[in-house]
């Protein structure tokens, strides 16, 4: 993958997101190959790119992150939204969940720092763990210490084309 074409962004106050575009990948993959790597159960692919995570941030000496199932739920908003609405964006005005802030209310979960990765058109969580890996961004919220706790969503749009997120999270105390 032509690292190139990631494109991320990262603020810092107490939120940090990584946002890319990896559309073009997917367009270099032939169609059926991508639809079978993705076409996994969720539960399955959502509970890979935690796996995969995990391994990461052990590879950088960083203690793994616990699945929070609110976190969870608000990964999983955001991946069905962006799949019904065929756009990848952290903020989707118009829709129910605009904002992480919102997804992360609707979830019930009280943070003291959150982050978001967001990506689509990848073969499977092997390729978009590693496509967040490779951008500034979202290898940042990946390595992040200060996080403790992670959520992930998988959704697939009308056209087969698969949305990926990951909600980090450290919660009130």
């Amino acid at each position: 993958m032509d690292r190139a074409r990631a494109r991320c962004t990262a603020g810092y106050l107490l939120v940090a997101w990584g946002c890319t575009s990896f559309g073009a990948a997917f367009a270099e993959t032939p169609r059926s190959a991508a639809v079978a790597a993705v076409g996994a159960p969720l539960d399955s692919v959502s509970a890979s790119i935690v796996d995969l995570t995990n391994v990461e941030r052990d590879r950088a000496g960083i203690a793994p992150l616990r699945t929070n199932q609110r976190l969870m739920r608000a990964a999983q908003l955001q991946a069905e939204q962006m799949a019904s609405i065929g756009r990848l964006d952290h903020v989707l005005n118009g829709g129910p969940y605009p904002s992480p802030k919102d997804r992360l209310a609707a979830a019930g979960y009280r943070w003291q720092a959150y982050g978001e990765n967001i990506a689509y058109g990848q073969t499977g969580p092997e390729a978009v763990t590693d496509g967040w890996m490779h951008s500034a961004g979202h290898r940042i919220n990946v390595l992040n210490a200060a996080y403790t706790e992670l959520g992930t969503g998988y959704a697939v749009d009308r056209d087969g084309r698969p949305y990926f997120v990951q909600v980090f999270g450290r919660p009130v105390s």
